[in-house]
């Protein structure tokens, strides 16, 4: 992805004009300088800005740059997170495996690199070592339904538009809902690399229990699991349990089902929203989803138990940035700029708006640089995984 080049917000060179003079983004907006009215305060990744008037005139518009600078923040604060994040996982994981070399740079993008790239080398010495083979279910991410429904809702001005219900919208991926009652859930239980859940059936993780019948304490299982389950578990026909993680399926829930979500987009709501707003409130629910590590299973020889461990305790988080949250996230920064270069708008408001174009600009081409940085960096550990 070329970042900088396919930014094109409308009013940026009415921003670079409006800023020659150097007191307008000045540090402080603190309201002793009688410029401050033309510093943009409002532009805080991390928090939400729907709420923010932004001084346009037409309430449509207003309602459209007010997501589409939402989504901006959501997509940069998200993203932004992911390369620190990554980078102490890298680096507690190569010190653990035996690094002895250090990494001194300032910049948390060459930090992250450097780190996954001893990372990477210390899995591959570890693996030819000692036979170490690494298998993993697939990672899953359930869109923010609370941030699409909300965003929804700043879109629709007059306040009439019913968004719908998660059950009923998400046609585009899997329902999954919390499921209590005993022997209630039937179809797949949803556990991960922290949640053992109850199973009889298949198991795409580690199998703690019996494994075909044989004892099987943490192994992978390619057959049926009867016990518990590290992983997702696919029940045979016919069988229910009390599942302690997501039930996942159309009517898997016999029980008291609460806390619907859906791993792909929903459906747009059945009111009428303008495009672009509605394009801005997928991007907020895709940066904000939650996404729950994968199980993990790693098996080799006996001497290894150490590096088994420390590769069972990071390696869920890492695939689940290289496979998941890493792509997720590039989907969701070109949406960001698509929907960014429609925000002509703005101008026909006072002009508040106009100054935090330029930081939303700076901030989103920032975050894309640090996501291009941890999707290169998990992809350098994941090579060694296969």
């Amino acid at each position: 992805m070329t970042t900088k080049k396919h930014f094109r917000l409308a009013g940026v060179p009415l921003v670079l004009a409006a800023i020659a003079a150097p007191a307008v983004f000045s540090p402080g907006c603190d309201g002793a300088n009688p410029l401050d009215a033309l510093c943009c305060a409002d532009f805080k990744p991390g928090t939400n800005m729907l709420s923010v008037e932004w001084g346009i005139e037409d309430a449509k518009i207003n309602a459209t740059f007010g997501a589409a600078i939402q989504a901006i923040g959501d997509f940069s604060g998200t993203a932004t997170a992911i390369v620190t994040d990554l980078g102490t996982l890298c680096r507690n994981m190569a010190v653990e495996l035996g690094e002895t070399e250090t990494v001194t740079t300032d910049d948390p993008g060459d930090y992250t690199t450097q780190w996954c790239a001893k990372a990477a080398a210390q899995l591959a010495t570890v693996k030819a070592a000692g036979g170490i083979t690494i298998a993993f279910q697939p990672p899953e991410c359930n869109f923010s339904v609370e941030a699409q429904v909300g965003c929804e809702a700043h879109c629709s001005v007059d306040g009439e538009c019913d968004s719908g219900s998660v059950e009923v919208r998400c046609t585009g991926g899997e329902l999954s809902v919390k499921c209590s009652g005993a022997l209630s859930c039937s179809g797949k239980c949803e556990g991960s690399a922290n949640v053992a859940v109850t199973c009889s059936g298949t198991c795409s993780g580690a199998c703690e229990g019996t494994c075909d019948g044989a004892a099987s304490n943490g192994a992978s299982c390619a057959g049926e699991c009867s016990g518990e389950c590290r992983g997702s578990c696919q029940m045979t026909a016919g069988a229910k349990v009390e599942c302690e993680g997501e039930c996942v399926g159309e009517a898997a829930c016999e029980g008291t089902a609460t806390a619907p979500k859906c791993t792909g987009k929903l459906d747009p709501p059945s009111c009428e929203i303008e495009a672009d707003c509605q394009a801005s409130c997928d991007a907020s629910a895709s940066a904000k989803a939650e996404c729950t590590p994968p199980a993990v299973t790693v098996e080799g020889a006996a001497e290894f138990k150490l590096q088994i461990g420390v590769l069972k305790k990071y390696l869920p988080q890492i695939i689940l940035i290289a496979e998941a949250r890493g792509p997720q996230l590039l989907a969701a920064g070109e949406a960001v700029l698509t929907v960014s270069g429609n925000l002509d708008g703005a101008f026909e408001g006072d002009g508040k708006a106009v100054f935090c174009l330029l930081p939303a600009a700076t901030s989103i081409a920032d975050a894309l640089d640090n996501l291009n940085v941890a999707v290169t960096a998990t992809a350098n550990v994941r090579a060694e995984i296969d």
